[in-house]
């Protein structure tokens, strides 16, 4: 029986929240209403940007829940890395290409 009254509930909130960034947009930027609600349509959807997401921190809890999600991400990214990390990462690579450079012009300079 309150199915169609929460759903109705639901769509308005969505709605007051659109229109309330749709106006901080316009305030911030000084665009027209059109090119705010364009920007706003725009923007990829929330589900995809959490599927391709490397760590997602969900915010709805309390705040000793986000505290706790904060430090558990923190523990994770300041780990050391292994070795098959570290070759797959940007670090690792620029050290693959540096020693792949040394190693050439040594060899040419062995070589002559």
């Amino acid at each position: 029986l309150l199915a169609p009254y929460i759903s109705l509930g639901i769509f308005m909130e969505v709605l007051k929240l659109w229109i309330k960034g749709c106006k901080r947009l316009m305030a911030r930027d000084r665009t027209s209403e059109e090119d705010a609600r364009n920007r706003i349509n725009a923007q990829m959807p929330l589900d995809i940007k959490r599927n391709n997401a490397d760590i997602v921190i969900n915010n709805t809890g309390t705040l000793d829940d986000l505290n706790e999600q904060v430090r558990k991400v923190l523990f994770e990214i300041k780990r050391p890395l292994n070795w098959t990390e570290f070759w797959l990462s940007r670090q690792g690579a620029l050290s693959a290409l540096v020693s792949v450079v040394v190693g050439v012009l040594i060899f040419r300079k062995v070589s002559w």
